[in-house]
C-alpha cells in the first residue's frame, strides 16, 4: 500500500518575496483575498509595529529634553506649555504601548506627533528668530514619525496637524518672508518624503503580512489536494479531547483502495487525480466535520454525533468516492470507524481505526467497519 504520493513542489522567491506554486512557476501575491483579510492587516500592522512607535516617540521625547538641556541658558519658556506637551507625550505613549485595538492605537500614534510638536514649538520663544526653526524642525518630525502609522491617511493627517501645530504665530512671518517659495519647497517636500517613507514601511509590512499568511496556510494545508493536512488533523483530534462536552466524537480512517495498482498500472499522475478526485468526495460530504489528508492515499474525518451517524456518514462517503472514475479506473475506499474520548488515547484511537480499515480490506473492500475500544 502506498503511504506517499511524490508531487512537484517548490518555493520560488520573487522580489525577495517567497510563494507557494504547485507548478514551480513565479509568482506574485501581493493583494488580499477578501475584506476579512485585510483588517487583520491593518489590526496586525497595528500591534507588530507597537513597540516600534513607542520607540520612535521616546527617541522624540529625549531629544526634545536634550534641546531644552542645550537651550540658551537666559531663555525662557512657557510653563504652561511645557508641563502640556510632556504630560501628553507621556499619555499618548502609555496608549500607544497599552492598546490593543487599532483605534485607540491610532489616537495614541496621532496625539503623540502633536503633542511633540506642542514641545518643539514651546521652544519657539528661547530662540532670537523662532520662525527659522519651524521649517527644521517641522520637517524632523512628520520624517521621523513616518514608520510610526500604519497607514497613508493617518500619516498625512497628523503631518498636517504637526505643521499647524509648530508654525504657529509664525505662519505671517513665513508667508511674506523673501524665500517663501523656498520655504514652501521643502515643506511640501518634506511632506511628500514622510508619505513615500510611510508607504514603503506599510508596503514591507504587507508582504510580510501575506508572507508569514502564505507559509501558515502552507502548514495546515495538503499541497495536492487542498485539504487540511495532517497536523491540522491531529491538532482537531486533540481539540475534540480536550473539550469538557457530552458529544460524542468519531474517527473515520479512509483508505483509497488498490491505489499502488493504479500508480503501477497509470502513472502518478493519474494518481494524483484519483487523490484529488478523493480527497474533493471527502471534504464534500464531510462538510461541517472536520476532514484531512493524512498521508499517502490515506485520509481522516472526524465526526461530531452519534454512531449511527458516524456510520451513515461513512457510507455516504463511500458513495460519492465510489461514483468517481479516473482514466478507466473506479475508485472506491475502505473505512474504519472508532469513537475518540478522552479515556483513550489518540495512538489508541488510530489503532482502532486502523483495525477496522484492514477488517473492510479483508471482508472485499470498498466498506465500512466500526470498531469498539
Amino acid at each position: 500500500m502506498r503511504r506517499a504520493n511524490s508531487q512537484r513542489y517548490s518555493i520560488v522567491v520573487v522580489a525577495g518575496m517567497p510563494h507557494a506554486r504547485r507548478t514551480g512557476l513565479p509568482g506574485t501575491h501581493s493583494r488580499f483575498e477578501d475584506d476579512e483579510e485585510r483588517k487583520l492587516f491593518w489590526e496586525s500592522a497595528a500591534q507588530s509595529s507597537r513597540h516600534l512607535a513607542v520607540a520612535v516617540q521616546l527617541f522624540g521625547l529625549v531629544a526634545w529634553l536634550m534641546s531644552r538641556a542645550l537651550a540658551n541658558p537666559n531663555a525662557r519658556f512657557s510653563t504652561p506649555d511645557t508641563l502640556i506637551a510632556v504630560g501628553g507625550m507621556l499619555a499618548s505613549m502609555g496608549i500607544t504601548y497599552a492598546s490593543r485595538g487599532r483605534r485607540m492605537d491610532g489616537f495614541g500614534r496621532f496625539a503623540c506627533a502633536a503633542f511633540t510638536a506642542l514641545a518643539f514649538h514651546s521652544n519657539l520663544p528661547g530662540t532670537q528668530h523662532p520662525a527659522f526653526w519651524v521649517l527644521p524642525m517641522g520637517i524632523v518630525i512628520i520624517v521621523g514619525m513616518a514608520p510610526v502609522f500604519s497607514g497613508s491617511c493617518n500619516y498625512v493627517a497628523s503631518a498636517l496637524v504637526v505643521w499647524l501645530i509648530i508654525s504657529r504665530g509664525a505662519v505671517s512671518e513665513l508667508l511674506n518672508a523673501p524665500e517663501r517659495n523656498w520655504i514652501a519647497l521643502f515643506a511640501l517636500s518634506g511632506l511628500a518624503l514622510g508619505l513615500l517613507l510611510n508607504v514603503l514601511f506599510v508596503q514591507e509590512r504587507k508582504k510580510t503580512f501575506l508572507v508569514q499568511r502564505e507559509l501558515a496556510r502552507l502548514a495546515y494545508r495538503d499541497a495536492l489536494t487542498e485539504i487540511p493536512n495532517r497536523r491540522s488533523f491531529m491538532l482537531a483530534i486533540d481539540e475534540c479531547r480536550g473539550r469538557p462536552s457530552a458529544a460524542e466524537y468519531w474517527l473515520l480512517l479512509i483508505d483509497v483502495d488498490d491505489f499502488k495498482q493504479i500508480n503501477d498500472t497509470s502513472g502518478h499522475d493519474v494518481g494524483d487525480q484519483v487523490l484529488i478526485a478523493a480527497a474533493q468526495a471527502i471534504a464534500h460530504c464531510a462538510t461541517p466535520h472536520v476532514c484531512g489528508r493524512l498521508g499517502g492515499e490515506e485520509f481522516g474525518v472526524i465526526y461530531s454525533g452519534d454512531r449511527q451517524g458516524a456510520y451513515t456518514l461513512a457510507h455516504r462517503i463511500r458513495d460519492a468516492v465510489a461514483s468517481e472514475c479516473r482514466s478507466g479506473h473506479t475508485v472506491t475506499v475502505s473505512i474504519g470507524i472508532a469513537r475518540i474520548a478522552r479515556q483513550i488515547g489518540v495512538p489508541e484511537t488510530f489503532r482502532l481505526a486502523d483495525r477496522g480499515l484492514y477488517e473492510a480490506k479483508r471482508q472485499g473492500k470498498n466498506r465500512c467497519v466500526l470498531v469498539k475500544p
